[in-house]
């Protein structure tokens, strides 16, 4: 009984990911993404069951993803060692991305530093600061993010930033934080940190090109003052289509 049961599920994730591969993710219900997820977390049984109570809790697959780990050991079925897995693909998708961006170590332009800083900071769900340092011949040499494990909280002591730049010894720093959930505009730390590394940079002799904030209305530059990239609201943009229709 236990024997046809297993292949029953087998035959069941067969079909999920012959489904994913035929009709594109994309196209499959919440339900099944989790559960096809979910297959990678657990190696055999039904996770039909588990996929439902998670979205249950949780809504989507993204608000899965970032749960805490101690949180998601609430779920009847996650125990510690698939709360770990759930909450390192995160960081997985975060590797992958970045060692692709990693191929293009060349910035022309600003907007080049921007797509870096984006793709490193913007869907974070806790306020992080990367430190970019670029050389003389416009080339991204090294970077480094600090996870500051806060909603709220970010900062960077300045002898991080010194070691930083003497083990990179850039032309150009780069500085980027975000903001998870709120507006890309700088707080009154923000301003005083950003004057703290202008003044440090110009002590050791690099050019400090901006202090980027990253928020979920676009991204700020500290230096020009003002949003230098604008991200569309969803819900407006609904919206918009529904005017467009009438």
């Amino acid at each position: 009984m236990k024997e046809k049961e297993e292949n029953l599920h087998e035959g069941h994730r067969k079909r999920l990911i012959d489904l994913a591969l035929s009709a594109g993710v994309d196209n499959m219900s919440d339900v099944q993404v989790v559960e096809l997820f979910l297959t990678y977390i657990f190696p055999r049984g039904d996770v039909n069951p588990l996929a439902h109570k998670l979205l249950d809790v949780y809504e989507n697959f993204t608000q899965i993803v970032d749960a805490d780990i101690n949180d998601l050991m609430r779920v009847s079925g996650i125990n510690e060692r698939a709360a770990k897995k759930i909450s390192l693909f995160g960081e997985m998708f975060y590797y992958y991305t970045s060692a692709k961006m990693g191929r293009k170590y060349a910035v022309s332009c600003v907007a080049d530093i921007i797509d870096v800083v984006e793709d490193h900071l913007r869907f974070r769900t806790t306020e992080n600061m990367l430190l970019l340092a670029i050389s003389a011949g416009n080339y991204i040499t090294h970077k480094r993010r600090f996870k500051m494990n806060s909603t709220n909280n970010v900062g960077i002591s300045v002898l991080d930033l010194t070691n930083f730049l003497s083990t990179a010894k850039p032309a150009s720093l780069v500085v980027a934080h975000c903001h998870p959930y709120g507006k890309a505009t700088p707080s009154p730390e923000d301003d005083v940190a950003f004057k703290t590394v202008d003044g440090l940079c110009r002590t050791c002799g690099v050019n400090f090109i901006d202090s980027y904030i990253v928020g979920e209305d676009g991204v700020f530059s500290q230096r020009d003052d003002k949003l230098v990239r604008t991200y569309c609201d969803i819900e407006q943009l609904k919206l918009s289509f529904k005017n467009v229709a009438k």
